[in-house]
């Protein structure tokens, strides 16, 4: 009898103990997705790229209107200073992480196949950020040489990149108009309006967003131009590689990851263009 209890118990204890390591194990897989995933679709360099100092006034410059343009140095300076504060890449990418990380719950860590697949992928990626022009459009020619096949499409399918490059353009949108108002000596409308109210029109100008047939427009041609870049770089990865990540990305939880990912970029983002928005409006001259 004794013996039997000794046997149950002992039988339990090892259950106890397999379900507590699979339950810290399903964390640990869904950061590992996490890492991924944002490796596989350039978050970080693009975050990086789009709102590093400087970057921020450099993006709103190019939605300006040359007479704008012409009269905006003073706004895009008092932009660049406040963005520089405004936007944190290591806590926005913890963030973005985190909500993808939540919506992975469940699912397997990648393979070693899929994590060589990403940093291949990522090191295209970089290298191609590292070229001149010229190099750049001979990598380009001799990408686009092959045509890509419904493998590396149906991929490209499955990224968010298209999505992101539309949050970045929403972004460059609302600076633009804000600074297009500074400019203009309209600045008042903003600057005497209560913390409160002030949320809530710039809320309303995120919002609202692309309007113009013309903004609509470049937002289509920016689009499309991330999607053919990606294209080209996913032409630089080996069949395997390809068939590897096509793999990962239709597994149960990819779906509910691109979505967290899209939604979770976006909010971070809009969270950093209120408070350079906030700064810059509380330190202007009324």
């Amino acid at each position: 009898m004794l013996s039997f209890l000794r046997s149950r118990c002992l039988a339990a204890l090892a259950l106890g103990l397999s379900l507590s390591l699979l339950l810290a194990a399903a964390p640990a897989a869904a950061q590992d997705r996490a890492q991924a995933l944002l490796q596989f679709e350039g978050v970080p360099a693009r975050y990086q790229a789009a709102y590093a100092p400087g970057a921020v006034p450099r993006g709103a410059k190019q939605q300006l209107d040359p007479a704008d343009e012409a009269i905006a140095g003073g706004a895009l300076k008092a932009l660049d200073a406040a963005s520089a504060h405004a936007f944190d890449a290591h806590a926005a990418l913890a963030a973005v992480q985190a909500a993808v990380a939540a919506a992975g719950q469940g699912g397997a860590a990648p393979s070693p196949a899929v994590l060589g697949a990403v940093a291949h992928l990522s090191k295209v990626r970089a290298d191609y950020g590292a070229m001149d022009d010229a190099a750049r459009a001979d990598f380009i020619k001799r990408q686009q040489a092959n045509p890509p096949g419904p493998a590396r499409t149906g991929l490209l399918d499955r990224m968010a990149v298209a999505e992101l490059r539309e949050v970045d353009f929403s972004s460059e949108l609302l600076m633009s108009a804000v600074v297009k108002q500074l400019a203009r000596g309209n600045a008042a409308q903003f600057t005497s309006l209560p913390e409160a109210t002030l949320e809530g029109a710039i809320d309303s100008l995120w919002s609202r967003g692309v309007t113009s047939t013309r903004q609509r427009n470049l937002l289509t041609v920016a689009r499309e131009l991330e999607r053919q870049l990606t294209l080209v770089w996913l032409s630089a990865l080996g069949d395997e590689e390809i068939a590897a990540l096509a793999a990962w990305r239709g597994d149960a939880q990819a779906d509910g990851e691109r979505e967290a990912l899209v939604g979770s970029y976006r909010a971070e983002v809009k969270a950093g263009d209120t408070r350079a928005i906030r700064a810059v409006l509380r330190a202007w001259p009324r």
